[in-house]
């Protein structure tokens, strides 16, 4: 019965109202719309992406019970395959060979071309998407042994899209693995597979072999076992070569999901930034609607209607707009991730994930999550408006002797939220152990405290301004500074409701505004010290090095003609791979090593290197990776045929290039220990009066085929690099302005809803002779100390939560640091905006507040 009345009142009583108020409560909705559509749309697109990126691995994978790897640098002995053949235990045993192929698409343009080497009647139960299908039909071509002919190669659906589906032969240019040459060869195109992800060609493995330089080698061996065989229990008990590893196949899928969770989780929550602070705007829209129909209410309450009752009409109010917000925020997140699938890849920045993807079904259980979040939101807000309403004293409102106080916060909440703040700032991060390893909750929810806090300090900082107020001369003879000061002590707690939106949305504006710059500056930094030369150079080709799939060496023909070659004044050889330092595997680099022009992010060892040590600088993911620090010995692995390496950490400097981890080493030393003089990058001094357009051709023209060529000025490394930069943060960029938006509407809204509400004060004042235009200069200098201490507030309370993104939250999800750097001139503007927006909007609202009807309703109360 209860709900039954509820509903039968809302209709007669509440539903009239929205009605007249439809423009206001437009904006509620439109802020809990934007709310869901942007944290559900980003929640689908990561979704999307991640599964596509798995599905595209599982493919390669196949569905093997254990894979032999080899650290190599030529991969397992063939010899081992007949071995595993021989085994009881063993059903399948599939050899597999990888790669890489330089490719021209319709277009003449060169891309990559992952291979894969495999035996089809071995590896056909293993990994049924590398089966050659018919292109029609979708089932298994006429010549089903297709795949067993070297002449013959198979192509996935994104290297077809490439080739434009009419081509019968391909020609690849390939680097061997053995020697390093790159030699030409082509094929026939052959029916197609089903393999998902980026341009793949699938070939015989006698072939693969003979391509790649690795005559009587495999890469890897896919196993599946028998039925009732114990993997692990197998792969424990046999005697494998050395530097042979036995593992169940790696989760792409879960490994991709750990190194961008940290990624997701920011922008998630970022994404999330709008409904929060929309929710402010629904407080402010609904404490107007309760506002203006204050003398409805108190009549109701005259009349027999229950505190209850008419808390419960409030938010029924609240969940019309919450639950119809929520609807169409689905509906608009839902469209928008279909369009950013279909524009921008779904990578938001994550060069991991491919694009073209595309989703059909609807996620239901993220679509309940993130609609219940914004109807939940929506009654949070109410929740205030709705309690005021219940006790609301009916006969004194009537009277016109006001409403009666709102609660209040104590004065020592607000400081002691901050405290805790900056405590939960300085925790450091969760273990590895823990599920969320790598996301800083303690970071998080000190930004939260910090916003509450600030929230709660605004009485006390409108206080203060008051005291401010008070020492102007001559204020304390001027009538409408004694008011001002009046009302403000008044309704300090009212001040800090109406500011809770501006404040929430100003301060994390203000928070990414500075961290974002910040990130930027380093940055521009970062790659002034990082790209010296003017040219760099390396292979296009790639050589499969055990495990590693690295840039090719460039011939010693080639680097003989640079050395001589006239466009070039100087040049620097460097050489890049992967070494295995503490179980895990790291991206290395070896060049010629400056100290002074490193990028550190930690002083320098103070000890010597210790005789026996190389001396190597890690960089920041690979120091917390494995806990070391500056003057640490760690043991370093590169393949199974060279001894293992002692280093010596002499410095830690920042990578903004590479998460996962880098070590960097003097070139001679990397020579010394691998008696390797191959290289795989060069990086070039031109001479005098060349230029960058003229040597790229020139030294184009000594490599024995152009495109086995990458060549790239700094000045071009460095604006690819910022667009990168600036095309990870657009999402970010954009979030923030909506945030903002919301924020302003929210304060132009608290601020209405504050100036109607006290229409028979303004009546009251013209009464006593106060003119319209004082009024309206009271009204102007209330909302400009109001705004004044909102944006002040607001500026401070950015910074510190800029603070802990920079020095908190980076580190530990990114493992990146940079410096502070304010920009001021962004920052003003911003502060301006907002400080114009809640004064211009208190005199709009004042226009009508110190009408006659303000007048006329004094006479109401006689």
């Amino acid at each position: 019965m209860g709900l039954s009345r509820s509903l039968r009142l809302f209709a007669e009583l509440s539903w009239p109202a929205l009605r007249d108020q439809a423009g206001r409560q437009g904006l509620a909705l439109l802020a809990i719309v934007l709310g869901v559509a942007l944290g559900f749309a980003v929640h689908v697109l990561n979704s999307t992406a991640l599964a596509e990126f798995s599905s595209a691995a599982t493919s390669l994978q196949g569905q093997p019970d254990v894979v032999l790897r080899s650290e190599a640098a030529l991969g397992l002995p063939e010899a081992l395959l007949a071995n595993l053949a021989a085994d009881p235990q063993v059903q399948w045993a599939s050899p597999r060979l990888d790669g890489q192929a330089l490719a021209h698409d319709v277009q003449g343009q060169a891309f990559g071309l992952r291979l894969v080497g495999w035996d089809l009647l071995q590896g056909a139960s293993l990994h049924p998407d590398l089966l050659p299908q018919d292109r029609a039909a979708d089932t298994l071509p006429a010549s089903p042994l297709a795949g067993l002919d070297p002449q013959i190669i198979s192509l996935n659906p994104a290297a077809q899209q490439r080739l434009g589906g009419q081509a019968h032969t391909l020609s690849l240019r390939v680097a061997q693995a053995d020697t390093g040459q790159a030699q030409s060869h082509t094929f026939k195109i052959g029916p197609s597979h089903r393999a998902a992800g980026s341009p793949l060609a699938v070939l015989d493995i006698a072939a693969a072999q003979l391509v790649l330089g690795k005559l009587g080698r495999l890469d890897r061996i896919d196993v599946r076992l028998a039925a009732g065989v114990d993997a692990a229990q197998w792969a424990a008990a046999q005697r494998w070569p050395a530097g042979v590893s036995a593992a169940p196949p790696l989760d792409e899928g879960s490994r991709l999901s750990e190194m961008t969770r940290a990624y997701r989780v920011n922008l998630s929550l970022l994404s999330l930034m709008a409904l929060f602070t929309g929710s402010f705007l629904v407080f402010a829209v609904m404490s107007l609607s309760v506002a203006q129909r204050l003398p409805q209410w108190a009549l109701l309450g005259v009349l027999g209607m229950t505190g209850a009752e008419r808390a419960r009409l409030v938010l029924l109010e609240a969940a019309l707009l919450g639950g119809l917000g929520s609807v169409l925020g689905l509906a608009l997140g839902w469209g928008v991730a279909q369009w950013a699938l279909q524009a921008l890849g779904a990578n938001l920045g994550l060069g991991h994930l491919s694009a073209g993807m595309s989703v059909t079904q609807l996620p239901w259980a993220a679509a309940g999550l993130f609609g219940g979040l914004g109807l939940a939101l929506s009654l949070l807000s109410a929740a205030l408006p709705a309690l005021t309403v219940r006790r609301l004293p009916a006969a004194q409102v009537l009277k016109g002797l006001g409403s009666g106080s709102g609660p209040s916060t104590p004065p020592w909440l607000g400081p002691l939220l901050l405290l805790l703040g900056l405590g939960l700032a300085l925790l450091p991060p969760p273990p590895k152990t823990w599920p969320l390893a790598g996301v800083p909750l303690a970071a998080y929810a000190a930004m939260l405290c910090m916003l509450l806090g600030g929230i709660a300090t605004v009485p006390t900082a409108l206080r203060a301004g008051l005291a401010l107020l008070r020492g102007w001369p001559g204020a304390k003879q001027q009538a409408l500074v004694l008011l001002v000061e009046q009302r403000a002590r008044d309704q300090a707690g009212e001040a800090s409701r109406a500011l809770a939106g501006v404040l929430v949305s100003l301060s994390l504006s203000v928070a990414m505004l500075v961290m974002v710059g910040s990130f930027r500056d380093s940055l521009t930094q970062w790659l002034n010290q990082m790209l010296p030369a003017d040219l760099y150079l390396r292979s296009s080709l790639q050589v499969q090095q055990g495990s590693a799939s690295l840039s090719a060496p460039l011939p010693p023909a080639f680097l003989a003609a640079l050395q001589s070659s006239s466009v070039v004044r100087a040049f620097e050889p460097q050489r890049s791979d992967e070494v295995q330092m503490g179980g895990q595997r790291f991206a290395l680099l070896a060049k010629k090593v400056d100290e002074a022009q490193l990028p550190l992010a930690q002083a320098l060892a103070t000890a010597e290197t210790p005789s026996g040590q190389t001396p190597i600088y890690i960089s920041e993911a690979l120091r917390d990776s494995l806990q070391l620090q500056t003057g640490d010995s760690v043991a370093m692995r590169l393949r199974s045929e060279l001894p293992p390496l002692q280093g010596f950490v002499r410095g830690v400097w920042r990578d903004y290039a590479r998460q996962s981890g880098a070590v960097l080493m003097p070139l001679s030393d990397y020579q010394a220990w691998t008696q390797d003089q191959r290289i795989n990058e060069v990086k070039v001094w031109l001479a005098p009066g060349q230029s960058s357009a003229q040597a790229q051709q020139a030294l184009r023209a000594l490599a024995a085929q152009p495109d086995d060529l990458e060549l790239a000025d700094s000045q071009e490394l460095r604006e690819v690099s910022m667009k990168i930069f600036d095309r990870s943060f657009a999402v970010t960029v954009w979030l923030q302005a909506v945030t903002l938006a919301i924020g302003v509407f929210g304060i132009a809204a608290s601020q209405s809803a504050q100036v109607l509400a006290r229409r028979r004060e303004f009546g009251l004042l013209l009464h006593l002779g106060l003119t319209r235009a004082g009024v309206l200069r009271l009204l102007a200098a209330e909302s400009a100390l109001l705004c004044s201490v909102g944006c002040l507030a607001g500026l401070g309370l950015g910074l510190g939560l800029s603070a802990v993104l920079i020095w908190v939250v980076n580190p530990q999800s990114f493992h990146w640091s940079m410096d502070m750097s304010l920009p001021w001139p962004r920052l003003g503007v911003l502060l301006l905006t907002v400080f114009a927006a809640g004064v211009l909007s208190a005199l709009l609202a004042a226009r009508q507040a110190a009408s006659k009807a303000a007048v006329q309703s004094v006479k109401e109360d006689w």
